[in-house]
């Protein structure tokens, strides 16, 4: 008698997770449309009017890359992490302790030269990201904490810090009773490159290429790879996995942070409870659907920054901004799925 099991295949296709990207946006354009429809709305208006007015102009196409500046970040921040077979939920808390840690420094250092200022703003970022994660990285490798549980958790401690900040020692006394910090002033502003696109894209594009060398290419990469997969081999090969996790997990944590300090320098300019739009948590989508790979992070979140804009401008004609986190949803869920038939087939064997 036969009996079926369920056995990952031997040998992959190497654009899988390019084709199961393709198969779950498809699913997400369908299931958005079914929704329109129940809306009375044409799919085809809606659709064409969100590429318009999101990449339909230099202004439109800039605002959207600004969105995917934090989700690519993020993105690759988690994907960092993830080649040591760890996950990242607290990106949303490491952002806004970026953003907290660039305020911290700009209010109490001053220096004349602003583009050394920025430096040391960005950077400030990036250690604000990293000391947010310290907790979780520190109970991960000495306790064996769940990783997931405490940095989902810290997210909560930080944006609570946010809010206390923003209504106490940081209110802005101009802001009319809205809770923010005060302006940071425009000697440390972010330049634009073209139309309302910050300069920080081009640090994000040089951290693109950083994470995919320090991924691909690098002994520490290849290491975290060893560490990740197998702890008996990691030993054998004379490498400390708990070293690699720890440091993963620190400059997963730094990508995030960064995050946030570009948002705050080319975007809010000052530290409020709406810096961070849940760039944390959709760039867990982001870094998802492309298999944690740094190139296919940076091309999703492009695509996501302008869904986004897309789905925020089509409010004007009485469609609901949620279509696009339905679309993002679903293509995350759509992916999945195909990801595992790629990946898994169902052999049949004989019983006994």
């Amino acid at each position: 008698m036969n009996k079926y099991i369920l056995s990952k295949k031997t040998v992959v296709n190497d654009l899988a997770t390019f084709y199961s990207f393709l198969i779950g946006l498809f699913i997400a354009f369908f299931i958005g449309s079914l929704i329109l429809l129940i809306q009375d709305q044409n799919p085809a208006n809606v659709f064409s009017l969100m590429l318009k007015l999101s990449v339909g102009s230099i202004n439109s196409l800039s605002s959207s890359l600004n969105k995917a500046i934090p989700l690519i970040l993020a993105g690759l921040g988690i994907s960092i992490m993830n080649s040591v077979k760890l996950w990242n939920i607290g990106a949303e808390g490491q952002i806004f302790l970026g953003a907290i840690a660039v305020n911290l420094i700009y209010i109490n250092i001053n220096i004349s030269n602003s583009s050394l200022f920025i430096v040391i703003l960005l950077a400030s970022g990036f250690i604000g990201g990293a000391v947010c994660i310290l907790f979780p990285a520190i109970t991960k490798v000495i306790f064996g904490v769940n990783e997931i549980i405490t940095t989902l958790l810290t997210n909560y401690i930080i944006i609570g810090l946010t809010i206390y900040l923003v209504n106490g020692p940081w209110k802005d006394p101009k802001s009319l009773n809205f809770p923010a910090a005060a302006y940071v002033g425009e000697e440390v502003y972010l330049p634009t490159i073209f139309g309302k696109l910050s300069s920080g894209f081009l640090v994000c594009i040089l951290f693109v290429i950083g994470a995919y060398y320090l991924k691909e290419k690098s002994v520490f990469g290849y290491e975290m790879r060893i560490a990740g997969g197998s702890a008996m081999t990691a030993i054998y090969a004379g490498i400390n996995a708990k070293q690699k996790a720890f440091y993963a997990m620190l400059i997963g944590g730094g990508f995030a942070g960064l995050a946030g300090a570009i948002e705050l320098l080319s975007q809010t300019h000052r530290v409020s409870t709406g810096i961070s739009q849940g760039f944390g948590y959709t760039a867990i989508i982001v870094a998802a659907i492309t298999g944690m790979r740094p190139v296919g992070i940076f091309l999703v979140g492009c695509l996501f920054g302008a869904l986004t804009i897309g789905g925020a401008v089509i409010q004007t004609i009485g469609v609901s901004s949620y279509i696009a986190e339905i679309i993002q949803a679903s293509t995350l869920i759509g992916a999945l799925i195909a990801q595992f038939f790629f990946t898994y087939e169902i052999k049949g064997v004989q019983d006994g």
